[in-house]
């Protein structure tokens, strides 16, 4: 087992969450692995890369640290730090599974005891082990609480739609031959997670999981621009919402209950003010994010109805 990190000024950005570098590293003890795969983009200025040294060296832990080897306009993506850690795994190891962990989750207790518990890497079907990335945050699975979803259910569909690096063991085999677009930024995760599924491999959720702390200082809901770059990237690639795109553009009774699901920013408003006035933290300040967030919601689901009725257009024709 080889475990990799993409980073990129985590040192510092973890300060806002409540954890560090080192309580992730520590976390990570319990999985039998000999080396790290350190992708750091960080700047010049971070200590991120010092923390993995000393912390490696306090462990006895072989650590392989680059850069992006590639860009998209420049720049790194979270797409080329993932390939370039999958190249590194390949060039310079053996072994059968490499695994992600995301710079802000905390494995919980018992997650490799669970993979031991069920055999499930001894069954060679399997190409992706993937756990459950629980919220510390309290809003989600309130909101959900108060509409009686399940936050488990919920969790776990959102992975079979999109997939999820928080972390994940990838088989070796399962991962031979693939190459991450670089302009995915966004969708990285889901790109490595249909490239294996529609390979035939199959999928298995450790429940243990993560918890999975909110990193860098708070800013509030993507921009229309990260909205917009999304669904222009879900379109073109065929992920998350672009199965969305196809199921609305698939009959004039979806495209409805599409439009009728722009109902749902609004309704929503409701429950998660009532939940955050149960929790007490509803002031002027979350008011007004609440609504920019159910506006972006508004937002982005009418365009994506909009890019469906183009998608329609596009199958139509000859």
């Amino acid at each position: 087992m080889i475990v990799s990190f993409i980073t990129r000024n985590s040192a510092e950005r973890l300060r806002y969450s409540g954890i560090t570098l080192h309580d992730v590293l520590n976390s990570s003890l319990q999985i039998p692995y000999k080396s790290i795969i350190l992708v750091d983009d960080s700047s010049a200025e971070s200590k991120t890369i010092q923390v993995f040294r000393e912390w490696c060296d306090a462990h006895n832990k072989e650590l392989v640290v680059s850069n992006s080897r590639y860009s998209w306009n420049g720049r790194s993506t979270r797409a080329t730090a993932r390939q370039t850690a999958i190249d590194i795994f390949f060039e310079n190891f053996k072994d059968d599974f490499l695994m992600f962990v995301d710079d802000d989750v905390i494995l919980r207790d018992g997650w490799w005891r669970w993979i031991e518990e069920n055999r499930v890497l001894e069954d060679d079907e399997v190409g992706e082990v993937w756990g459950i990335n629980w919220d510390v945050a309290s809003a989600r699975k309130g909101f959900l609480d108060l509409c009686c979803i399940s936050f488990e259910k919920y969790l776990v569909k959102r992975f079979r739609e999109r997939g999820g690096t928080h972390d994940t063991i990838y088989r070796r085999e399962a991962l031979k031959g693939i190459s991450i677009p670089p302009e995915l930024h966004v969708y990285e995760d889901a790109y490595i997670h249909f490239w294996i599924s529609r390979a035939g491999w199959k999928s298995v959720i450790n429940p243990i999981g993560v918890l999975h702390y909110p990193s860098g200082p708070p800013s509030g809901s993507a921009s229309i621009e990260e909205i917009k770059e999304s669904i222009r990237l879900a379109i073109k690639y065929g992920v998350y919402e672009g199965e969305t795109l196809k199921k609305y553009s698939s009959s004039r009774l979806r495209r409805m209950i599409g439009y009728l699901s722009l109902t749902r920013p609004i309704l929503g408003f409701l429950p998660i003010s009532l939940n955050l006035i149960r929790s007490k933290n509803l002031n002027r300040t979350g008011f007004m994010e609440i609504c920019r967030q159910q506006y972006l919601k508004l937002w982005a689901k009418w365009h994506i109805l909009k890019a469906s009725k183009t998608l329609r257009q596009i199958i139509r024709e000859p």
